[in-house]
């Protein structure tokens, strides 16, 4: 048995309180002198155990003093010629009056030890409730987790079979948007469905826009300007944005907008422009 254990059986509290038989005692103090941590332990419980009783002491009345010396004295002989028998009457004294006592020091030790007894468990249980209580926000912190991995992959899912519809429509038009002069490297694909005026972006490459700016699409029609919506710029490249309706255009185009967009494009903020195809 390791030393945590065997001080926490509460078998050193039986010692302090003597509780133990000869061979019992025996072994502790074979232990203690073994194991300093366990000689250490050892020495709280019989100071421990001293405290209380001095504590819960209880003086005897004054009347059982008197009757004592009373019985005492009645037990010597009045001659000096027996001085064995006297002995042997104050030893049988002495016996009864331990054998007495013996009860009440069981019963005081069991208290005590029955007393630590409940206190080590009651601290077990609540050592082991707290784990538990650990254990289950663990398994509540991984379940949201799982939960929210879900919905983001099932979200992914239905993007990427709206794109796949799109794409197989025959209905919808694809309008490549190429950069620029001042932003050549950027590009963005519109799907166009005339027949049901529906448009979504799939945003491909546009450049960071800078603090309280947004990309605005736009649809050309006779050269004037039609408000497509906002674009949302997000980490995943294959997302589709459904934009505002439209019913007629000839080319589409986008430009850097204050947040919230603008009535009519700032022409020197275009990124980029393509021409529907007849």
């Amino acid at each position: 048995m390791h030393n945590e254990d065997y001080i926490a059986s509460g078998v050193l509290e039986l010692y302090a309180a003597g509780g133990l038989s000869l061979a019992e005692r025996e072994e502790v103090e074979r232990r203690a002198a073994a194991s300093p941590e366990i000689r250490k332990a050892l020495d709280e419980a019989c100071m421990a155990m001293e405290e209380y009783a001095v504590l819960h002491a209880v003086q005897p009345r004054p009347e059982l003093k008197n009757r004592i010396l009373d019985q005492i004295n009645a037990s010597i002989p009045t001659h000096t010629s027996e001085p064995d028998t006297a002995h042997n009457n104050v030893t049988q004294l002495l016996y009864e009056e331990d054998k007495a006592a013996s009860p009440y020091r069981w019963m005081f030790a069991a208290s005590i030890v029955l007393f630590l007894l409940s206190g080590w468990m009651s601290f077990h249980f609540y050592t082991k409730w707290q784990q538990a209580e650990q254990k289950l926000a663990t398994v509540t912190a991984d379940q949201e987790l799982l939960a929210q991995n879900f919905k983001n992959t099932s979200f992914q899912l239905q993007q990427q079979e709206q794109k796949l519809a799109i794409l197989q429509d025959p209905a919808f038009k694809p309008v490549k948007l190429k950069g620029v002069e001042a932003h050549p490297d950027a590009s963005l694909q519109v799907y166009w469905n005339p027949q049901q005026q529906q448009v979504y972006v799939n945003v491909v490459k546009l450049p960071a826009p800078p603090a309280g700016k947004q990309y605005q699409l736009w649809a050309l029609k006779d050269g004037q300007p039609i408000d497509a919506g906002m674009i949302e710029i997000s980490g995943n490249k294959g997302t589709m944005q459904q934009m505002k309706n439209i019913g007629a255009a000839q080319a589409f185009a986008v430009t850097l907008e204050p947040v919230g967009g603008s009535k009519v494009p700032t022409l020197e903020q275009l990124t980029v422009i393509g021409n529907v195809e007849s």
